[in-house]
């Protein structure tokens, strides 16, 4: 069976992880895959032996997305017969390419990570506009897959659209000596940070932890951003964390400095207004550590049976001190739950567990 995965970027981080993680997998077990990415320029390289054809595209996410699928389909034309499935990384742009490939009898398929209306940074005329163009997609779309229940519930509740499940996975964490130096660089002590890494976007609600860590007497207790903040809203969580020399922003974090990260905090923070199934989360989760995060469906499906996580609701500062203040005092009792998160992790959000679901999925189409 041959995959192509259409849609990423050329950097394997973030929600991309899912993209190449998965292509990862299907490799180790036999199967042809690659993905195709957008990036600054055409190019053929590789991501731990996966092979990546990048095509050059122009602006930001929302043009190069389309360019790219429009860009890819001589190939798949090209190579119909050693295709089984097209893999498309979003809904609203794939409609008139993935009919192309299944003219020419290739199977495809979309995926739903989040719902883009969803994001604060959006007004009411672009979110209404969001809406109409993906009930559109939607209607023309013959087999989506969205990465949890709750998310697949949504879809169907706003769009009438059943949708497959495919989550989220994350490689469980090796132990081996890491070869870098981002804690000395950037003054973090050792198992006396809150940690959370990701997107710098308006959703994850930055500006509630900081000024739930500002709020209180945190004492050396440290509160680590890692990501991209040269942006417009990356500028504004840097400036509302001025006057606090324990709130740290290190910059994009990958390989063994994220890892040492990861291995180093004594929490994970996560307090989105949205989420589809936070791959952020789940790397936390995987290290061990005591989930801090916001009530909203997709982290409870993956937490609230399990009764583990400090929770919050949306951009309730209070409730985020509250959180902080009782794992500074009481972290060798709440330090079990990361425990149970570590187990969650290993039974249910494996690459490897995943890939069988994926396997299982193709066969649905």
């Amino acid at each position: 069976m041959r995959t192509i995965f259409i849609g990423a970027h050329e950097e394997p981080n973030g929600v991309n992880s899912y993209t190449y993680n998965l292509a990862l997998e299907l490799k180790k077990r036999g199967f042809e895959s690659f993905v195709m990415s957008f990036g600054s320029c055409n190019k053929v390289t590789d991501y731990k032996g996966v092979k990546i054809k990048q095509y050059r595209t122009w602006g930001n996410t929302m043009t190069s997305i389309p360019v790219l699928y429009l860009k890819s389909l001589p190939y798949l034309i090209k190579h119909r017969k050693e295709i089984d499935m097209v893999m498309y990384q979003t809904v609203t742009f794939s409609v008139i390419p993935s009919l192309i490939v299944r003219l020419f009898g290739m199977k495809s398929s979309a995926i739903i990570h989040s719902l883009a209306e969803d994001s604060p940074k959006h007004g009411k005329m672009m979110k209404k506009l969001l809406m109409a163009s993906m009930r559109l997609a939607l209607a023309f779309t013959k087999n989506v897959v969205t990465v949890s229940c709750t998310k697949a519930k949504e879809v169907y509740n706003r769009y009438h659209k059943s949708c497959k499940v495919l989550p989220c996975g994350v490689f469980l964490p090796v132990d081996r000596e890491l070869n870098t130096d981002i804690l000395e660089k950037n003054g973090i002590q050792v198992s006396k940070f809150f940690l959370t890494i990701g997107r710098i976007d308006p959703i994850k609600n930055y500006e509630v932890l900081i000024d739930a860590f500002k709020q209180h007497n945190h004492a050396d207790y440290q509160l680590v951003i890692g990501g991209d903040v040269n942006s417009a809203y990356g500028r504004t969580i840097v400036e509302r964390a001025e006057g606090c020399k324990n709130i740290i922003f290190p910059g994009i974090v990958y390989g063994d400095a994220k890892m040492a990260l990861l291995k180093n905090c004594m929490a994970y923070c996560l307090v989105s207004s949205s989420e589809g199934l936070p791959i952020a989360l789940l790397e936390g989760m995987s290290y061990g550590k005591i989930p801090v995060v916001t009530r909203i469906p997709s982290i409870q499906e993956v937490l609230e049976k399990y009764k583990i996580g400090l929770w919050s609701t949306v951009n309730n500062v209070e409730e985020v001190i509250a959180n902080m203040i009782a794992i500074e005092k009481d972290f060798n009792t709440l330090k079990v739950q990361g425990k149970t998160a570590r187990q969650i992790v290993e039974d249910n959000y494996t690459w490897p567990q995943i890939c069988d679901r994926y396997l299982e999925l193709v066969k649905e189409f």
